[in-house]
Order: structure tokens, then C-alpha cells, then sequence
């Protein structure tokens, strides 16, 4: 009998969350390897392929490319991730499984690994290929700038603007951030408002503010870095 993407969905958060996971995981790879037959047949060549991975505060997605990892949502809706995204690269997005290619599957391979180290407090740094190919120069720019930051250091968005040549230019800055593809790997939420407070956050698609500052809050308690009020 055929499921719905949201039967899928609903069965891997159970295998993710599950303290057996084995039995859930091999008809879950099943449905995802016909499920991912069947788009290849429907649509053609894969642009991306993504999993789902723990987090603290529920389940992220993570996407890849043959050239590294190209998206991370923090809180989102899996089709609602796979739309945006395939809007994003104007091509095919799937779940992994047998007939993505290997060098896709090695680099979600390494991103669940280390992202999981890093959310238990043994990773301070990422070694992750990232994909930005689909990013502008502009937003590029601020994101290399965001990169430079240590785990636990925190900068102004201001104080991102002049680190890059760009001193009037701190609202632009946030707007870069904003749309940052691969949320914690490259660590915009390290960067605060001028007060000190949290500002704002992205990463969660359509998810209320409230809820993204809480995960950005989250991250920065990780790191043991100072937490905004707000």
C-alpha cells in the first residue's frame, strides 16, 4: 500500500527519536528508496539530497550537493524544506538513499556526524565542504565574515559590517544572515544587536521569531557565550 510524504515523515521522527531503531529504520530506507526511484524517474538528474538529524530542540534538515552541504533548516516542515530548496538550486531534491551519489552521501555522512558531536559538546569547529554556489556575492561576503568567529565569540552586526569593509552597512549585514543557507556551520547566530540582545535568527522557514531566537539562545548557552535577554 502507497504512504503519504507525511506518513514517511511521521515514521523517520520515530525511528530518530527511538531507542530500537533498527526494525523502523529498514522498511523506513525501503519506502525512501522507491520514493527516491520514482522522483529520479519523474524528474531526472538529483541536485541535492537531504536527511533528517536530531537536534536539541526537535529534528533539522540537512541537505548536500556533489560540492558539499547546501542548506540546514533548524525548525521546518520537510516539504516545505524540499520546495524552497529545489526553488533554490532550480533542480531535483530528495531524501538519501541508494542512487544519490556517493560523494552527496559522504558529505551528509560527515555533516550528521559532526553536527551531532558538536550539540553533545565535543566539537568546536566544522571541517564540512560547503556549497554556496547558489549564494551572491554580497551574501557570500558577510558569510565568510561570520565564519571567522570562534566557538563562544560574539560580534554586532555592526561590528560584522566594518570586519568586512561595509561600516554603513550593519542592516544589510542582518539581511545576509537572515537568509545563511547552513545555519551553526556557518554560525550567524553568534552575531547580536548592538545591545547585546539576540536580535534576530533565520534558518526555520516559516517558523514564529519566537521560537528561532529560543534555538539561537540554545546555541549560544552551548558555547557557554553571553545570552541576550531578548
Amino acid at each position: 500500500m502507497n504512504t503519504t510524504r507525511g506518513e514517511r515523515r511521521a515514521k523517520m521522527e520515530r525511528w530518530l527519536r527511538s531507542a530500537d531503531p533498527l526494525p523502523e529504520r529498514m522498511a523506513l530506507e525501503a519506502e525512501l528508496d522507491a520514493a527516491l526511484r520514482a522522483t529520479r524517474a519523474a524528474v531526472g538528474t538529483i541536485g541535492a539530497a537531504f536527511v533528517l538529524e536530531p537536534a536539541p530542540w526537535g529534528v533539522l534538515h540537512i541537505a548536500a550537493t556533489t560540492r558539499g552541504i547546501v542548506a540546514i533548516e533548524l525548525i521546518s516542515e520537510t516539504g516545505e524544506f524540499m520546495a524552497k530548496l529545489s526553488r533554490r538550486l532550480g533542480s531535483t531534491v530528495v531524501p538519501d538513499g541508494p542512487g544519490v551519489p556517493q560523494s552527496t552521501r559522504e558529505a551528509l555522512a560527515a555533516a550528521r556526524r559532526e553536527l551531532g558531536e558538536y550539540f553533545v559538546g565535543r566539537r568546536t569547529t566544522f571541517d564540512l565542504a560547503i556549497d554556496l554556489n547558489a549564494v551572491t556575492p554580497w551574501d557570500r561576503l558577510v558569510l565568510d565574515g561570520a565564519r571567522r568567529l570562534s566557538y563562544g565569540e560574539t560580534t554586532s552586526y555592526g561590528a560584522l559590517a566594518r570586519s568586512i569593509g561595509r561600516p554603513r552597512a550593519a542592516r544589510a549585514v542582518g539581511g545576509a544572515l537572515g537568509r545563511n543557507p547552513v545555519p551553526v556551520v556557518i554560525p550567524c547566530h553568534r552575531i547580536l544587536a548592538a545591545n547585546g540582545t539576540l536580535g534576530g535568527y533565520g534558518g526555520g522557514g516559516h517558523t514564529p521569531r519566537a521560537d528561532m531566537l529560543d534555538v539561537k539562545r540554545r546555541l549560544l548557552a552551548l558555547e557557554g557565550a553571553p545570552v541576550g535577554a531578548r
